[in-house]
C-alpha cells in the first residue's frame, strides 16, 4: 500500500504525524503539497520531458506547481534524471540534510558536490 500523495492539511486536518494503524507505511498524512491530479500531471510533464521524442511546451496548470515547490524547471529535470547520483541516503534540500546531520545523529549523510551545486539557488 502506497501513502497518500496529497498532503492533509486545514480544517480537520492531523496536526503533526498521522501513523498508519496497520503497519503499512510510516503515516496516512500525505507528503506533498499538490493534489493527487497535479501529481500525476507533473509525472506525465517529467517523463515526456526527459524523452526527447516527447518534449512539448510546459502546461500552463505546471507551472504554478514549481513556484511552489521552490524550484525550476531545468532543476526538476535534473533531479529526475540523475536521482541516484545526486542524492545518497536521503534526499531534500541541501540545508534539510545538513539540519538532520547536526542533530545529534551519529551517522554523517553524504551530499554529492554536484547536489550541492545544483540546488545552491533554490
Amino acid at each position: 500500500h502506497f501513502a497518500p500523495i496529497e498532503l492533509r492539511d486545514g480544517p480537520g486536518a492531523t496536526t503533526g504525524t498521522c501513523p498508519n494503524l496497520t503497519g503499512d507505511r510510516c503515516s496516512d498524512k500525505g507528503f506533498l503539497s499538490m493534489t493527487t491530479a497535479e501529481y500525476l500531471s507533473l509525472v506525465d510533464w517529467t517523463a515526456r520531458q526527459l524523452d526527447p521524442k516527447k518534449r512539448g511546451a510546459t502546461p500552463g496548470h505546471i507551472a504554478p506547481l514549481f513556484e511552489r515547490l521552490g524550484i525550476t524547471e531545468d532543476i526538476w529535470c535534473e533531479i529526475a534524471r540523475n536521482f541516484r547520483r545526486l542524492f545518497s541516503v536521503v534526499a531534500g534540500q541541501p540545508q534539510a540534510i545538513e539540519n538532520q546531520r547536526s542533530s545529534g545523529r551519529r551517522r554523517r549523510y553524504y551530499v554529492p558536490p554536484q547536489t550541492l551545486e545544483l540546488m545552491a539557488n533554490i
